[in-house]
């Protein structure tokens, strides 16, 4: 007990000496930036490109090789879900809005939907490859008109009262009725003004069109009609993968973005990264990584900006992510919340110290904890346990555990449609909703043969009693070494 007693006595000064480290760093901070002079956010050299948060899906239903991204005036999240033939929009935060579009190979049906853009009118033009068309939606969500190509369109956007269209030889631009094309610049070939493929176009403000000119390996700065700029250039025939010069700038540019400060951010599709350069073809930053963590890339694809945020479609993992970049509206101000967050990180680091995997307990998984003498063990091991108010109230009765009963609400109509589906019992089903709800990494704790079958279907790891006795090398209630 002295021991104990000792170590939590240095534990407890080792915490305190940090707190009052970090508030003196904090206020530091904070005085040294009320003291400079006023500087924008946007400054050369400036790497405040941030990873906010990811959209795996809504419900237990999860996007399938997302390709497409655009936000709409509100800052909502039109993704164009490949894999599911359909478009799916979150809001600002993440949150589901409702989906539409329906899979078929029918003229207003989509097939294979890998861009999309949105007027400021709510109409939406979503881009299918496959049948080589665009199919245009009233801000309703119902499909009004069809854009019929020879050739396959690869990416779409709107800009300055128009669409413009990526084909596999150059840009056209339309009008927003989807109408005849008004002009285009169209020559397939290596030189400038020539692209192969584009996978991506962004428009300026003064109207210089920047594209991803994809299997040409660079970007392209379009004005007037006349080649201004690129960065990157052609690789030599046969050498697209092994090709490793120090001219190669990218391994496959995929999409491209342009926001309001002067900043492009290009989508690296097969390094897994994002590239900035500014509007003059100069290189600033790289962003991301090849991985599946948070603020990682694999393979992605689509990009969106507006207002300071980027939407990035990481296709085949299966998410959209969410990063904010700067805004051209910071002077000193702007900095005093970074400043007042150095204040918090006590706090911030006991937040991170308990993210990860977030774990879910369905009934017979918190009744079987009850009666086994290792729940002590097993407790200290998980240490909270997500599960609906009432399993919560059940387990708080339980002795001889400190565990963390987190009470997670679920819509009794999501409850009652997994019952439906799988088959499964009401406390179940309220088990599988929860861990369906919840993002990131989650574990759901049970037993149970059908709702394993169930979570499987919907992406949703299990583990079982046995297994995490197992684990931990403590005793089955067998008397046997698990």
């Amino acid at each position: 007990m002295t021991s104990r007693t000792t170590s939590r006595s240095v534990i407890t000064y080792v915490v305190v000496s940090l707190v009052l480290l970090a508030l003196l760093l904090g206020l530091g901070v904070v005085y040294y930036l009320l003291s400079r002079p006023p500087q924008l956010a946007t400054q050369s050299g400036t790497k405040d490109r941030h990873y906010l948060f990811s959209i795996y899906g809504f419900q237990g239903d999860l996007l399938r090789r997302p390709t497409g991204v655009a936000f709409d005036e509100q800052g909502n999240i039109y993704v164009a879900d490949t894999g599911k033939k359909r478009v799916v929009i979150f809001d600002s935060a993440g949150n589901y809005v409702t989906t539409y579009g329906d899979a078929g190979d029918q003229p207003t049906q989509l097939w294979e939907p890998i861009g999309i853009a949105v007027n400021t009118d709510g109409r939406s033009y979503v881009l299918d490859k496959g049948k080589k068309k665009i199919v245009i939606f009233d801000a309703q969500h119902r499909p009004q008109k069809v854009m019929k190509f020879d050739d396959y369109p690869l990416a779409v956007t709107i800009a300055r009262n128009r669409l413009y269209v990526a084909m596999v030889a150059g840009i056209v631009e339309f009008d927003l009725d989807g109408n005849k094309a008004i002009t285009g610049y169209l020559g397939r070939g290596q030189n400038p003004g020539q692209f192969d493929t584009p996978g991506g176009v962004a428009v300026g403000a003064d109207g210089t069109i920047y594209v991803a000119d994809s299997l040409n390996y660079r970007i392209q700065a379009i004005k007037d009609g006349k080649p201004l700029w690129q960065y990157g250039k052609p690789i030599p025939p046969g050498q697209a993968v092994m090709y490793n010069g120090a001219d190669r700038k990218f391994g496959l540019p995929s999409s491209i973005a342009a926001d309001e400060n002067g900043y492009l951010y290009v989508v690296d599709g097969l390094s897994s990264e994002l590239i900035v350069l500014d509007t003059k073809g100069q290189f600033v930053e790289r962003v991301g990584d090849v991985g599946h963590d948070d603020g990682t890339f694999y393979y992605p694809d689509g990009i969106a900006y507006k207002g300071g945020r980027l939407a990035i479609a990481d296709k085949f993992n299966d998410r959209v992510e969410v990063f904010s970049v700067p805004t051209a509206a910071a002077a000193w101000r702007s900095y005093i919340p970074y400043g007042l967050l150095l204040l918090l990180l006590p706090l911030l680091a006991l937040l991170f110290r308990r993210t990860g995997v977030k774990y879910v307990a369905s009934p017979e998984f918190v009744e079987r904890l009850g009666e086994d003498e290792n729940r002590e063990t097993i407790a200290a091991a998980i240490k909270r346990l997500n599960v609906s108010p009432a399993v919560a109230e059940a387990g708080r009765a339980l002795s001889g555990m400190k565990l963390d009963w987190v009470e997670r609400q679920v819509p009794d109509e999501d409850v009652r449609a997994l019952a439906e589906r799988f088959e499964l019992g009401e406390g179940a089903a309220r088990a599988l909703a929860v861990a369906a709800d919840l993002r990131g990494k989650r574990v759901l704790l049970t037993d149970d043969a059908a709702l394993r079958d169930a979570a499987q279907e919907l992406n949703v790891p299990t583990v079982g009693y046995a297994e995490i006795l197992d684990t931990l090398g403590v005793a089955s209630e067998e008397g046997g070494q698990a």
